[in-house]
């Protein structure tokens, strides 16, 4: 019976009303809406084949969907979101590239729901000129 009272018991008021901070700032946090929204953001092409080069039309942006709590989506800029491509297993010819939204890199909390475009189209030919270095 000690212990309850030097360990449990004591400090009760302070106890109580720890829970019942905590118990408001979980409910204000889960009570918050969940939202969807658009961003358009710039395609990485990275390790690029040093004697290939990209030809014709190739898409520089994409719009992605993310799904996240309100507050999380308001503080969001593009730079937030990243689709970064390796390319180092390019071919001379043309390749399809699929988006998922797992390729995206998006913050804690964000989930990415959609990429639109979901595929494009890179064709590689063979570079005219001196290579240029790696790094």
């Amino acid at each position: 019976m000690g212990f309850l009272r030097k360990y449990v018991f004591a400090n009760s008021g302070l106890k109580l009303l720890a829970v019942a901070i905590s118990f408001l700032l979980w409910t204000t946090y889960t009570s918050e809406p969940y939202a969807e929204v658009g961003f358009q953001v710039p395609l990485e092409f990275t390790t690029m084949p040093p004697q290939l080069e990209m030809a014709g039309e190739v898409p520089t942006l994409v719009h992605i969907r993310v799904r996240g709590r309100s507050a999380l989506l308001r503080r969001m800029i593009p730079a937030d979101l990243n689709l970064r491509l390796d390319m180092k297993g390019g071919k001379q010819g043309t390749m399809t590239i699929n988006f998922t939204p797992e390729m995206v890199g998006a913050p804690y909390g964000a989930t990415v729901v959609q990429v639109s475009p979901e595929e494009i189209h890179v064709t590689f030919v063979q570079r005219h000129g001196p290579p240029v270095p790696a790094g």
